[in-house]
């Protein structure tokens, strides 16, 4: 899970560095620039929001069906002692 959290934050912050430089060569007035980026962060911060929303709707339901497994394997093991 931390290494998935580690390639996603690497993956953004690094979109967030190509986008500033990219809007930084970019031949426009200043104030221009800067609506670009402002706007562009936003998205990006909306993203990075909906991937990690996920994420952890993913690990939720993970550790739910984990959790049942268990349930169910500890459930059978005392029938299966006395069989």
């Amino acid at each position: 899970m931390d290494k998935t959290l580690a390639f996603i934050f690497g993956l953004i912050s690094g979109a967030v560095v190509g986008t500033v430089a990219a809007s930084l060569f970019v031949p426009r007035s200043g104030f221009e620039t800067r609506e670009a980026v402002t706007e562009r962060g936003i998205e990006l911060k909306n993203r990075a929001e909906d991937t990690v929303r996920k994420a952890q709707n993913t690990a939720n339901e993970t550790v739910a069906k984990v959790q049942v497994a268990a349930q169910e394997l500890l459930g059978r093991r005392p029938a299966d002692a006395a069989i």
